[in-house]
């Protein structure tokens, strides 16, 4: 096989996802204005179909590029079995044939970044890259967003603060569920908008928002709403509400809650009340499993879908159980009022998940089960964890022997016979 044979399929591959990209884009121009301008020297915008005309000819003209950037990508990620191969040129073909869509991803990727920097550049803005790069963009989140799922957040930041992509813009917010949590606030509020860039990302989202089953908003929206300079200016308020009452977003909805309780409380507390009120069990189920990270975000919250949770007889009531133990540090004694309601549950597997994951912490704050939740365990006894009901309750006997005898007892009366020693 030639070497050049795969390569230039690539390319043309390439070459001709680019032309569609380009020709998808253009059918929403005019685009935003470039951020950075020459003084004095107003930009015009072309015709769309010279902006497509001009992109397509100088990606032709750049076979150069093309070959630079496929060369990086695979120098660094091909895989081992291609560098050991004993031919490791037909190893390489074969590869390039195999992951033509991944490459062919990559190139798009690559030369929306090359492109928009250019036009991004504060000292040198190429007014014309900027275009041709918004133009590609624009079609790839329309009808090929598997190329900017991953890096198109980068690019959409670095269009809102005007600055040339080329490496992440700012950091994630950190919060309490961090363990380099510290307590101080972040710097975040001091990252400087570009007014121009915000409403060219603004717009860009506009277009991502409105494009159905589109997986870009759920790979993004939670990194829009993780820093708190981006949510004012790309109206991330305004798009949650529109999207509040629409089941198809109630997943991407309840996934960015943790991250809204910093910024905008309300506006979490709204969502999770509306999921659990007329969410499906799929989308209860799922905002349980967050009860953990948002009790450390609002205890009231977070006790809020714990209520809602172990209320039900399904899987949410058995993942809302182990977020106790995180409540019991916040709030204890709200942590043994629902240690008392999951202690009798009907579901056995909320009382397994609770014996595993807030007994003993149940006890460290009730070393007496002065309100019986040894009772009830030991009552609604569950076989898979009766050994460590039964070591929990001979240890609290060893600590306190009237504990003990009262236990006993208390058990007696209801029918039933224990032994704290052999």
């Amino acid at each position: 096989m030639d070497r050049r044979e795969p390569m230039a399929l690539l390319w043309e591959i390439s070459h001709d996802l680019l032309t569609e990209l380009v020709q998808i884009g253009i059918t929403h121009a005019p685009f935003p204005p470039p951020p950075h301008l020459f003084e004095g020297i107003p930009v015009i915008e072309s015709a769309p179909d010279t902006i497509a005309q001009q992109a397509i000819t100088v990606d032709v003209l750049d076979k150069a590029g093309f070959k630079r950037i496929i060369a990086s990508y695979l120098e660094t990620e091909r895989p081992d079995y291609v560098r050991r191969a004993i031919d490791e040129e037909r190893a390489l073909n074969k590869y390039v044939l195999e992951t033509q869509d991944i490459l062919a991803d990559h190139f798009l990727k690559e030369r929306i970044t090359e492109w928009l920097r250019a036009g991004l550049d504060e000292i040198t803005p190429d007014s014309d890259r900027w275009f041709w790069g918004m133009a590609l963009f624009t079609g790839a989140c329309i009808l090929r967003p598997s190329c900017i799922q991953e890096d198109g957040f980068h690019l959409l930041e670095s269009i809102a603060l005007g600055r040339p992509p080329g490496r992440w813009q700012t950091r994630v917010a950190s919060g309490p569920h961090h363990l380099d949590w510290n307590g101080m606030e972040s710097d975040e509020e001091t990252v400087e908008i570009h007014i121009d860039g915000a409403i060219a990302a603004a717009w860009l989202l506009d277009i991502v928002d409105s494009v159905e089953n589109s997986p870009l908003p759920e790979a993004w929206w939670t990194e829009l709403v993780n820093r708190s300079h981006l949510y004012v200016p790309l109206r991330m308020g305004e798009r949650i509400e529109m999207r509040f009452t629409d089941a198809e977003w109630s997943s991407i909805l309840i996934q960015i809650i943790p991250h809204l309780l910093r910024i905008d409380t309300s506006q979490a507390e709204a969502i999770v009340n509306k999921i659990l009120a007329s969410g499906g069990e799929k989308e209860r189920i799922e905002i349980a499993s967050l009860a953990e990270r948002i009790v450390s975000e609002s205890i009231q919250i977070g006790k809020l879908i714990i209520d809602a949770s172990i209320d039900e007889e399904n899987d949410a009531a058995v993942i809302a159980t182990s977020a106790l133990s995180i409540l019991a540090h916040h709030d204890p004694t709200a942590f043994m009022a629902r240690a008392m309601k999951v202690s009798q549950h009907r579901n056995p597997r909320v009382r397994r998940r609770f014996v595993d994951s807030g007994l003993r912490m149940a006890m460290q704050i009730d070393p007496i089960d002065e309100k019986g939740i040894l009772v009830n365990l030991i009552e609604f006894n569950d076989e898979n964890s009766r050994v460590r009901v039964e070591r929990f309750a001979k240890e609290m006997a060893q600590m306190n022997p009237d504990a003990g005898i009262t236990l006993v007892d208390r058990l007696a009366k209801i029918g039933i016979e224990f032994r704290l020693s052999e």
